[in-house]
């Protein structure tokens, strides 16, 4: 049985994005297709001292990641998502970053066993074009036949959740750079 991850930015990090643009509503987060001219400019403030690399991984109300990273998942067979270039700005000092990329990931797919998952209800799903129930999960079991052959996808149920196969996951690990990608996996059940 193929084995899936949730994906999320390390929270021990001490540095990070603290601030980005107002982004539209449904752009990122909802697993769509995004036109570029629809975003705002993409400059977000971050607080990693000038000597110190920025992660490969950031999250702050929407997902940041490095050229490094997006070769990695092309390189594992991931390649339904977009980038945006964006621009990281330590605002005390100025120093700008460039090769980060604000990340799309495309597919919103209902995965999640809600039968055998916990969570709580945050909004229900109804007919006028809400397909599934927004939850908030304590714990996620995932139905693996219902991937769609994805090797990444966000869940439909909880659209901030960022699922990998273990292809991503072994692709990531086998070309980890040194100061590391910046996240944490946590393996989901599965059925």
């Amino acid at each position: 049985m193929k084995k899936y991850y949730q994906i999320s930015e390390d929270s021990f990090l001490d540095h990070g994005i603290t601030s980005g643009p107002t982004l539209p509503d449904e752009s990122v987060m909802a697993g769509k297709w995004v036109e570029a001219d629809a975003l705002p400019r993409l400059v977000y403030e971050v607080n990693t001292p000038d000597d110190e690399p920025c992660q490969h991984f950031m999250s702050g109300g929407a997902v940041i990641v490095s050229e490094r990273f997006i070769q990695v998942l092309r390189g594992a067979g991931a390649n339904n998502f977009q980038c945006f270039p964006a621009l990281l700005i330590n605002p005390e000092t100025q120093k700008q970053r460039s090769g980060f990329y604000l990340f799309n990931v495309l597919g919103l797919i209902k995965a999640a066993d809600m039968q055998r998952s916990s969570f709580m209800t945050l909004m229900e799903a109804d007919t006028e074009g809400v397909d599934a129930p927004l939850v908030s999960f304590e714990n996620i079991v995932l139905d693996g036949t219902r991937s769609r052959g994805l090797h990444m996808f966000r869940l439909a149920e909880s659209p901030s959740v960022l699922v990998m196969d273990e292809s991503v996951k072994t692709a990531l690990k086998e070309n980890r750079p040194a100061e590391g990608w910046g996240i944490v996996f946590e393996e989901l059940d599965s059925v």
